[in-house]
């Protein structure tokens, strides 16, 4: 039946979904609940122009999911835990663009059969806007997507680079810090209980000291951090015992100077500003702020990965795990935190994954002294990432998929290069490899209607990807992170 408005929404439950008084819900048919409702409650939820019906949609599947024993929560207090946690694995943080729906449920069927339970789902600032998908919605496909493949337990949502626009704060730092405390409300509102504040596009690097050069990036991250427990309070996020997991930034990923990753002193310099703001802050609060977990770092890498002239990934690992032993260490030891962030890690080479972990190389797999000496092979494997953030392959692995349409794909492609043309000098292959993540928006509607023998087929092929190149590579099948 075609949905028009609430009542037809109310419509399409009967025999399968009851809503009691305060909507709470009453399952009637759980095979039918599967099969044929939440795949059109979901489809009504992102598209239905109706913002009634739409909202009604989302509340379902909220309730949903509640009733079948899914929850939003933080890993803040696990976080907390693994600053002295001996167990060597990393937390794989997904970035689900595209497809939302049937990337996750490709997520869930690999989650449930490796019984996954350290594991983060994120969007970016960036991707929210090309990729046309708010939170409310992004959390709407998540939650729907667990209820189809019938996962259970804790769910953790995370905001992922909510970043500063250093132009615009230079004309106007009021306005654009504005900006991101309306973001980061929309994305809380929405579940996402986990934040990642990323302030490192205002580090100086013009400046000689490294304190000088954090000054900016640690006063806003503070600032932010404040707004954050406030907002903790006036949702009433502190009664069902949430405190959002924040993160911090210290080196703009793929930027910055050339050639240089963090370092030690770059890490000192941000927590030192970062603490004693922290500290003043809570004194005119009167009450303790609860700080980041984790910090993100640049070791060499880049969103999107490192191409050829051509757009080719280039092989070989790139990633100084120098850096991230090193500043691991220091993270842990020194300030209580979880451990370092990595980004832009999914086009790597899958079997370095084990390193994040703490693992030594798999057999086979050299890597140089310059990227990791035998002095913190030991130091990494006692000090391992807390995250490592994933996209770019898996958005590869769908467009690229032998059984996508080749219509679709060809149409995809001239919009890309129409909308995106090729720099000066620069190879039309590369510019359509580079800007392609911007056609997830306009695409959304053909993309989520692909058939569902294409769907499957791309489901399987993601969920195998998950479950050998991440979920075992990084430690975390059959752990038991939560507990």
């Amino acid at each position: 039946m075609k949905i028009s408005n609430q009542e037809d929404v109310k419509k399409s439950l009967e025999g399968t979904v009851g809503i009691l008084p305060g909507e709470e819900i009453e399952i009637k048919n759980e095979t039918k609940l599967k099969d044929e409702l939440i795949d059109k409650l979901v489809f009504e939820a992102t598209f239905n122009q109706d913002k009634e019906a739409a909202d009604l949609c989302r509340r379902l599947i909220k309730n949903i999911a509640a009733k079948k024993g899914i929850v939003l929560g933080s890993v803040y207090e696990y976080y907390k835990k693994k600053a002295s946690d001996k167990r060597k694995f990393t937390v794989p943080a997904i970035n689900v663009r595209g497809m939302a729906y049937n990337t996750a449920r490709a997520i869930f069927e690999a989650v449930k059969k490796d019984k996954v339970t350290a594991l983060i789902l994120e969007i970016a600032k960036s991707e929210i806007e090309y990729t046309g998908q708010r939170p409310k919605e992004y959390t709407t496909s998540v939650l729907a997507a667990a209820v189809k493949e019938d996962y259970q337990g804790l769910l953790f949502l995370q905001g992922d680079h909510f970043q500063i626009n250093s132009d615009k704060y230079k004309l106007n730092p009021e306005e654009e810090r504005e900006k991101i405390k309306k973001l980061i409300r929309e994305a809380i509102e929405a579940g996402f209980y986990q934040i990642d504040l990323d302030m490192s596009t205002l580090v100086d690097w013009s400046k000689e000291d490294n304190e000088a050069q954090q000054i900016k990036n640690h006063q806003e991250t503070a600032l932010l951090t404040a707004y954050v427990r406030d907002l903790e309070k006036e949702l009433k996020l502190d009664k069902l015992g949430i405190v959002i997991n924040l993160g911090g930034e210290i080196g703009e990923i793929g930027k910055g100077i050339k050639g240089r990753n963090s370092t030690s002193e770059d890490l000192r310099a941000f927590m030192k500003g970062y603490l004693k703001e922290l500290d003043i802050l809570s004194k005119e609060k009167g009450c303790k702020i609860n700080g980041l977990t984790k910090i993100a770092v640049q070791s060499g890498t880049q969103h999107g990965g490192i191409r050829d002239e051509k757009g080719n990934l280039i092989k070989g690992v790139k990633v100084s795990f120098n850096t991230l032993a090193e500043l691991g260490k220091v993270a842990r030891e020194e300030y209580g935190l979880a451990g370092v962030v990595q980004h832009g890690a999914s086009t790597l080479d899958p079997r370095c994954f084990v390193l994040f972990a703490g693992y030594p190389s798999p057999n086979g797999f050299e890597i140089s002294e310059e990227l990791l000496t035998k002095e913190n092979v030991k130091i990494l494997s006692e000090n391992p990432a807390v995250e490592v953030h994933l996209a770019t392959a898996y958005q590869d692995t769908i467009l690229d998929h032998p059984k996508f349409p080749k219509e679709l794909a060809q149409e995809i492609k001239k919009w890309v290069l129409d909308n995106f043309p090729p720099k000066e000098g620069e190879d039309s292959e590369k510019a359509y490899i580079n800007n392609r993540k911007n056609a997830w928006g306009p695409f959304k509607s053909k993309l989520w209607n692909l058939p569902p023998e294409v769907q499957e087929d791309l489901r399987k092929t993601l969920a195998r990807q998950f479950s050998e190149s991440v979920f075992k590579n990084l430690g975390v099948q059959n752990l038991n992170f939560i507990g």
